[in-house]
């Protein structure tokens, strides 16, 4: 779907320029669902990328559950990924760069190690087109997941993601497009930089997470 230049980016992007507080609690306006912000550097200049997560309110703990996941992202940026791990190898990884028509390309991948991560189904993306947009200067994706807050590990283990408190999350930052912008499956190249930190998923909690995303994805 194409984006299109929409007031209501302006204020989310001055919320990111500014480094809003750690953990910052948003309620999104065009979705309805209230998010945990947080914005990571990846210039020294102060350019970032907000990362936002809201979870339904009945998720429990040692369970899979859905999330819905908000980026903000600098025109700059080649391509911005996420891990849901915290980590590289062998953890749900979800890419988004601009198509050649302006347009969100979402692609969910896994690394067998510190290489390229290749195309992986580990978690299934639906973009929500009421929170995907774009300006002058910052696109805006808004996706639902099913598979990232649990998943299983190469060694047969289970790994879930609290509802309750903290998880560390981590990020890449390319300035480079992929290959083939149009295609989720391209190459990429390397990314320049990364970052970690602590998401908190228990302010993230919605209590009508289910009917709102029932009416986003409709």
């Amino acid at each position: 779907m194409k984006l299109s230049s929409l007031v209501g980016l302006v204020a989310a992007v001055g919320t990111a320029t500014a480094q809003s507080t750690p953990n910052a609690v948003v309620r999104d306006a065009d979705t309805g669902l209230t998010f945990t912000s947080n914005f990571q550097l990846y210039k020294a200049d102060g350019r970032g990328i907000t990362f936002r997560v809201a979870i339904p309110e009945s998720a429990e703990s040692y369970t899979s559950y859905d999330v819905v996941v908000q980026a903000i992202v600098p025109n700059d940026v080649g391509w911005a990924g996420l891990s849901w791990g915290g980590s590289m190898p062998r953890v749900p990884l979800l890419l988004a760069w601009r198509g050649s028509s302006n347009n969100v390309i979402l692609s969910g991948r896994l690394a067998n190690g510190y290489i390229a991560p290749q195309p992986s189904n580990i978690a299934q993306y639906t973009l929500i087109p009421a929170g995907t947009k774009s300006n002058a200067t910052h696109w805006q994706y808004t996706a639902l997941c099913r598979g990232c807050s649990a998943w299983v590990q190469t060694n047969g283990a289970y790994r879930y993601l609290s509802p309750r408190g903290g998880n560390r999350l981590a990020f890449a930052y390319s300035p480079n497009r992929p290959f083939d912008v149009n295609n989720p499956s391209s190459s990429i190249p390397i990314h320049e930089v990364h970052g970690y930190w602590s998401h908190d998923f228990a302010a993230a909690r919605n209590r009508d997470f289910e009917s709102i995303v029932a009416r986003l994805t409709s």
